[in-house]
């Protein structure tokens, strides 16, 4: 199990596609946690427990719906930030202990197939691939929705160049 997240040895394309759909599947706990978050969030608004969620009728519901997203629209920076606030500790304790397993073993394995295609300057490709998509996606954050898509088709061409691109090595270990 180790070996999938060292940053040495190389790997095929094929290998890269299936690590790949691995990677997707580990963002599921990442998901259920979210969804879970959310309902707490929203049943604490309303001031219920779980157990209570289940005794409430639909017309308490639309209505408290109705109201939060009036207060969300009027305000939405207010309302979020009193949401984070209210959030407790261990929900990002959960949420990181959950994302960095993920977002090691794409590195990885990006690391891995660099190493395999670019065996001299597999370091500065590497690096440079991973300070090009931090800097697009601030950037998309900061200034528009265009760069999140110039973000998007920059990293997809980079994962087809890597999944095609033959490597040199014969054999891969990794």
């Amino acid at each position: 199990m180790r070996k999938y997240f060292r940053f040495f040895g190389t790997i095929s394309g094929t290998t890269l596609v299936t690590r790949t759909l691995l990677s997707i599947l580990m963002l599921f706990p990442v998901l259920i946690l979210l969804i879970f978050w959310w309902t707490n969030t929203f049943l604490n608004l309303m001031g219920l427990t779980l157990s209570e969620a289940g005794k409430i009728d639909q017309g308490e519901a639309n209505k408290f719906g109705e109201e939060l997203g009036i207060k969300i629209a009027e305000n939405p920076l207010d309302f979020f930030s009193e949401v984070l606030i209210n959030t407790g500790f261990i929900w990002y304790i959960l949420l990181i202990a959950l994302i960095i397993p993920v977002i090691l073993f794409w590195l990885a394995n990006l690391y891995k197939r660099v190493s395999a295609i670019f065996i001299s300057n597999r370091k500065k490709i590497f690096f440079s691939i991973i300070f090009i998509e931090i800097v697009l996606l601030i950037l998309s954050f900061l200034i528009s929705k265009i760069l999140f898509s110039i973000l998007v088709i920059f990293k997809s061409v980079v994962f087809i160049s890597l999944v095609i691109y033959p490597s040199p090595i014969g054999e891969h270990e990794g």
